[in-house]
């Protein structure tokens, strides 16, 4: 295949752009493109080919056919098998300007250098087991991190924790697998009840802890798309003076009027290195006013799809307008702050209270975003939801990807299935398939077991020029 190129920087102005390619005899491709000035060591008049892996020189990027300078660069060699891709590679610095960039390609392209497609470099990097699927996918995780959890959650995929524990669940079930076809082989000597109870021992731990795996998506997937926090609660509590306290401005506008809010607001930031996106509500009411009245649905939408729902009650809010708002919500998702304690305790708070319980909510606080006074509990909240939302028992690892998570599924489903049929006495050879079909959707995983068409769809998703 010919070696491929792209741009790896992100497009626009900068001071300096990075180029890549790879593929065979990319650097004595390159080399024609080149008048080295000076290279590592002090070296002059040298070849790109002469350079070993690791090495750079400071060179002049011309046109080959016209021999027209077009930018100063610096010429990075990497050698196979010790690069990015597992091929030889070149990474050309070059100033940041478009017209640079776009010369430098086309003269690649000349060269006989084609352009990349998505995700090649990394692609080439699996194909040429640099990398396993899953750390490969994490590449566009770590690149998309938006916060330092994201981040950390991305970096340990790449480095190769969930291929590492994967790998320790699968050499547990092959375990399991011997013994079984020991049992099968020698069923006069081997087929007992203490061996039966060993392999279902080996699958339930492996079941346990792909499930916990498994789990760890309800946090991953708050990394991905931003963790969903609304804002919900009657007219005037202090929804949108919430917002812009956490916005930093004034995000919303705040009036004394019922009903100023009419849309949904959302402000994006980040809370404990968790993503978070807070979503600021109509006051829900019934109201007569067609355009509030769509607020309000809008409101009612915003605390289905939420992760987190806070719910704000002012002083001056009755028992019976809690009861109506908070009619047909999830309260199990929900915490309660009693807005503006500067101006005092709401007279019912102890009934109101006793009657959210009642529905399942276990966290309330009171706030005052005027004097800053416990502004802390939103904060709390916010992390005890992402840390609730699922099992700590995946340790370090949190599920990033959806296709990660139900393949997990799928094999947790599978291992649970052979522990029926092992319980039933339906035979071990049975469960045995069904463990074999766990592992395949582990493979599927690492990229033991995949087609090419789910490889291209993988990194079809990925940004050219990583």
């Amino acid at each position: 295949m010919a070696p491929f190129c792209a741009l790896s920087t992100p497009s626009g102005v900068s001071g300096i752009a990075v180029i890549r390619a790879s593929g065979e005899a990319v650097s004595q491709i390159v080399s024609g493109a080149l008048r080295i000035i000076r290279a590592s060591g002090n070296r002059t008049g040298i070849n790109l080919t002469e350079l070993g892996g690791y090495e750079s020189c400071y060179a002049q990027f011309i046109d080959p056919d016209t021999r027209r300078d077009i930018d100063n660069v610096v010429v990075t060699v990497f050698k196979a098998p010790h690069s990015y891709t597992g091929e030889d590679m070149i990474e050309i610095s070059c100033h940041g300007g478009s017209a640079v960039r776009q010369e430098i390609l086309c003269v690649l392209n000349k060269l006989g250098i084609r352009p990349a497609g998505p995700g090649e470099f990394t692609k080439t990097a699996f194909i040429n087991g640099k990398l396993d699927l899953s750390q490969a996918e994490a590449v566009m995780n770590v690149i998309s991190a938006d916060s330092k959890r994201s981040l950390d959650a991305a970096n340990s995929q790449l480095m190769g924790a969930l291929k590492s524990r994967i790998i320790s669940t699968e050499d547990e079930l092959y375990k399991a697998l011997s013994l079984i076809e020991m049992m099968l082989e020698f069923p006069e000597h081997d087929d007992t009840p203490e061996n039966t109870l060993a392999v279902r021992n080996m699958i339930s731990k492996s079941s346990q802890e792909l499930s916990a795996l498994s789990d760890s998506y309800a946090r991953g997937r708050m990394l991905t798309e931003r963790m969903k926090v609304a804002i919900l609660g009657l007219p005037n509590s202090g929804k949108s003076t919430l917002l812009n306290y956490l916005a930093g401005f004034d995000r919303a506008i705040v009036t004394d009027t019922p009903g100023t809010t009419r849309d949904t607001l959302e402000f994006n930031t980040d809370i404990e290195g968790i993503p978070v996106t807070f979503v600021d509500t109509a006051g829900i009411r019934e109201t007569g006013d067609e355009i509030e009245a769509i607020g309000v649905k809008l409101a009612g939408i915003a605390a289905s799809e939420a992760d987190l729902v806070l719910y704000l009650i002012a002083p001056t809010a009755t028992l019976e307008e809690v009861q109506e708002t908070v009619n047909g919500l999830n309260c199990s998702k929900m915490d309660v702050i009693f807005t503006k304690s500067d101006l005092g305790s709401n007279a019912l708070e102890a009934q109101i209270k006793e009657y959210l319980e009642g529905l399942g909510v276990k966290h309330f606080a009171q706030v005052s975003i005027k004097e800053n006074a416990n502004t802390e509990a939103i904060t709390r909240f916010v992390v005890d939801a992402y840390e609730n939302a699922a099992s700590t028992n995946a340790g370090d690892i949190t599920i990033l990807n959806s296709r990660h998570s139900s393949l997990l599924g799928q094999a947790t489903s599978k291992l649970k299935s052979s522990m029926d049929i092992l319980d039933g006495c339906l035979g071990i050879d049975v469960a045995s398939q069904v463990i074999r079909g766990a592992l395949d959707d582990l493979g599927e995983i690492t990229g033991r077991v995949v087609s090419d068409e789910l490889v291209d769809t993988i990194f079809s998703k990925f940004c050219i020029g990583k």
